[in-house]
C-alpha cells in the first residue's frame, strides 16, 4: 500500500478489511490467520489503514429493537430552494437532530433521503412538524414505514473476486 494519493491497496488491504467489517473486534492473531499474514505484518497494515482514513472508526452492530422500541422511517426530502444558505441551514437540522441517524444528498426528484428512528409511530407528527418549519423550506417529504429490514448495511463489498 501507498500512502497519500497515489494509495493502492493490494489484495491482502482488501482482505483486511473485509474480515474487520465482519467482526471488528478481532484479534490480530485471528485476523492475521484469515488474511494469511504474519500477526505483525498485519498489525501494520492495520495501522496504515487507520493512518490513511480507509479505516474510519469501529463501530459496534446493535440490535436496537430489543433495546427499546424503535420505528424506523425513510423519508424522501425535497428543498423548495437550493441556495447554499437553506442548503447548509436544512444540512445543520438533519445533522443536530437525534433522531436523524442516515443522511444522504441524493440527485434526482429528491434532494435527501434520510433515515429517522423514533420509539413510536406516535413521537412522528411532532418530529415531522419540526422538519417542515417554515425556515427550512422543505418543499415535499415522502415517508415510508420500514416493516422488516432485509439486508441491513454490514459493511461494503471490498473484498477481490
Amino acid at each position: 500500500m501507498k500512502a497519500g494519493s497515489d494509495l493502492k491497496l493490494d489484495k491482502l488491504d482488501l482482505k483486511i478489511l473485509h474480515e474487520l467489517q465482519i467482526d471488528s473486534t478481532i484479534t490480530y492473531r485471528a485476523l492475521s490467520e484469515r488474511v494469511a499474514l504474519s500477526p505483525s505484518a498485519c498489525v501494520g497494515r492495520v495501522r496504515q489503514l487507520e493512518e490513511n482514513g480507509i479505516i474510519s472508526g469501529y463501530h459496534a452492530s446493535v440490535a436496537i429493537d430489543r433495546v427499546r422500541p424503535t420505528l424506523i422511517m425513510v423519508a424522501e426530502i425535497s428543498l423548495a430552494s437550493h441556495s447554499v444558505e437553506d442548503i447548509e441551514r436544512f444540512d445543520k437540522l438533519l445533522l443536530g437532530t437525534r433522531e436523524v441517524v442516515e443522511v444522504m444528498r441524493v440527485n434526482g426528484p429528491f434532494d435527501y433521503i434520510v433515515r429517522i428512528m423514533l420509539p413510536a409511530v406516535s413521537e412522528w407528527q411532532a418530529f415531522a412538524k419540526r422538519l417542515l418549519l417554515p425556515e427550512y423550506k422543505v418543499q415535499k417529504m415522502i415517508t415510508h414505514v420500514v416493516m422488516e429490514e432485509l439486508k441491513p448495511f454490514a459493511g461494503y463489498p471490498v473484498q477481490p473476486k
